[in-house]
């Protein structure tokens, strides 16, 4: 078996994934726009004033838009970052959120808490893996209940066996009902 296996499949959740990628794309047409017209908006004046001069200065002008394509991409930078910031923590937020609860209904799963509901918020990521989860611990929970069915019936029976052959059965199926009620007794153990 190869442990290097290699993802086939690029877009498994293809609704997120393709709005995620809008975002981050549209984050990045967001940040240029707002460096040109920053750019725009400070140099514009000054270019086309020292164009009408009879003296225009080459030096004077490419010193100013160095200047202001640089103050223009910091802030465009310090903007886009900021929108940054609040996208990912919004979106991962989706995510994370629900994997927290996940993680938290596991462990009461494990304890044998099969009593537990999956409820996620309505725009949390995951409602596939929230439904998948419930199916699962309904029929865990379903499982459950039929095994102890079945015990309290083994058991049920086991008691009607040595009420109504007591004085009739060999010592050997004396010990092999023994056996039996002690065998139910710790499935019933387990079962708590």
């Amino acid at each position: 078996m190869n442990n290097t296996s290699q993802r086939r499949q690029v877009f498994i959740k293809k609704d997120f994934q393709g709005r995620f990628i809008l975002g981050a794309f549209a984050l990045i047409l967001l940040s240029g726009l707002c460096s040109a017209l920053l750019i725009y908006w400070m140099t514009g004046g000054d270019l086309q004033a020292q164009s009408q001069s009879a003296h225009a200065s080459i030096v004077n002008a490419s010193e100013r838009l160095g200047i202001s394509i640089l103050i223009g991409n910091l802030v465009a930078i310090l903007a886009a970052g900021g929108i940054a910031v609040g996208t990912v923590l919004y979106a991962s937020h989706k995510i994370a959120g629900p994997l927290y609860r996940f993680e938290t209904l596991c462990q009461e799963v494990g304890k044998g808490n099969l009593d537990t509901v999956t409820h996620l918020r309505e725009n949390d990521q995951l409602q596939d893996l929230a439904q998948s989860f419930s199916t699962m611990v309904a029929n865990l929970r379903n499982r459950r209940d039929h095994r102890q069915r079945l015990l309290a019936e083994l058991d049920q029976q086991i008691g009607r066996c040595l009420i109504n052959s007591g004085t009739e059965l060999s010592p050997t199926q004396h010990e092999a009902i023994s056996v039996l009620a002690n065998l139910v007794a710790e499935l019933e153990k387990l079962e708590k």
